[in-house]
């Protein structure tokens, strides 16, 4: 069944008194610009009709905190033990795909490199290692929104973007991360 909610046609529950409208497909996804001195960590991906370079991230778990979900991916993916510093940026895309209507977040991350050294996985990742920016910019395949998003996070280090408060009274629901803008004084 189908009602009109908030504008547009939703699909809805047909039994009476319900109200139930369903609001979309959604998922988040997280990417890590880890950094070791200025050096940022890329990982090789291939599929069967190409192979491209990118930061490494990948899905939030639905039981997952975002700012845990991205230090797992990058540990997962590549051996390295990072921390989040601050959010640098994120992408937003929307469903218009006919065969993948999901609306998609991406949200990524400044990491700093904690332990460890690059090494593929093997199955999602088949080369690993920290490079320069202009070593970075001479991959073959990297992907522009990975590059944009390494620019960024490189030239942005003296600007934190938002960083993770511990809970407070508006985040005390568990599962619940929030965060913000710290005033650093720069003004």
């Amino acid at each position: 069944m189908v009602r009109a909610d908030g504008g547009r046609p939703r699909p809805a529950c047909p039994a009476e008194g319900c109200g139930f409208h369903h609001y979309g497909d959604f998922s988040i996804g997280v990417g890590a610009v880890v950094l070791r001195e200025r050096q940022v960590l890329l990982i090789e991906r291939r599929t069967p009709t190409r192979t491209f370079w990118q930061t490494p991230g990948g899905y939030v778990e639905v039981d997952e905190a975002i700012h845990e979900a991205v230090e797992r991916e990058v540990l997962e993916e590549t051996g390295v033990t990072a921390r989040v510093i601050d959010v640098v940026g994120f992408r937003h895309a929307a469903g218009m795909q006919a065969e993948r209507p999901v609306s998609n977040i991406y949200v990524v991350f400044r990491l700093e490199a904690v332990a460890g050294e690059p090494r593929p996985d093997g199955i999602e990742t088949f080369d690993a290692g920290f490079y320069s920016l202009d070593e970075a910019e001479r991959l073959q395949g990297l992907s522009a929104e990975s590059l944009w998003f390494v620019r960024t996070a490189l030239q942005a280090s003296e600007r934190p973007g938002f960083t993770y408060e511990a809970p407070v009274d508006l985040a005390q629901r568990p599962g619940r991360s929030l965060f913000g803008l710290r005033d650093t004084g720069a003004l």
